[in-house]
């Protein structure tokens, strides 16, 4: 972290579908828009009133962006937790700026469903001793997709195992 640095956490939902930036074969690179509308109890009118929504738009890079793309889609609620940057730029001869948040870490907001994590392994990683000692691979990380579309594929996997538990939890409840 730099001095002078906002870092920031926000809690919001995907207001668009998350883009790929920049040219194939160059660093991964996307943006969304993320919409953050707070909330409150009016205890006079016995109500939850919402204020006006805040809109940012994120940026992420690398790993961090290919699995924001096989993951995020345009509606769901999310945690975005970076640094808030401003870029500047001109347009017909004429200035303009825009707060981004360059994220650090992207999530679904567990307290808004559920999700599945797949964890992901970059490179041969240490092999780390387990509890009884014995030196082995850990059985809870995949190796690192190739390509964005596997990377895809393990995402949808996900998706049909959520929406199974999702079917299994509303079976259960009537």
């Amino acid at each position: 972290m730099s001095i002078n640095e906002i870092k920031t956490t926000v809690f919001g939902f995907m207001g668009t579908q998350p883009t790929r930036l920049g040219q194939p074969g160059s660093t991964p690179v996307c943006s969304f828009r993320l919409g953050s509308t707070p909330a409150y109890y009016d205890a006079t009118a016995g109500v939850w009133k919402r204020k006006s929504t805040t809109w940012l738009t994120v940026k992420a890079f690398r790993t961090l962006a290919v699995n924001a793309l096989a993951c995020l889609h345009k509606g769901d609620p999310v945690m975005v937790s970076g640094s808030l940057v401003t870029e500047e730029w001109t347009s017909d001869g004429q200035p303009h700026s825009s707060l981004v948040l360059v994220a650090d870490g992207i999530g679904h907001d567990l307290s808004r469903g559920q999700d599945t994590f797949t964890r992901i392994q970059s490179g041969a990683a240490p092999v780390a001793p387990t509890d009884e000692g014995a030196v082995g691979p850990d059985p809870w990380t995949t190796p690192l997709p190739s390509s964005p579309s596997e990377t895809a594929s393990v995402c949808a996997s996900s998706a049909s195992s959520a929406a199974e538990r999702t079917s299994v939890v509303a079976s259960n409840a009537g």
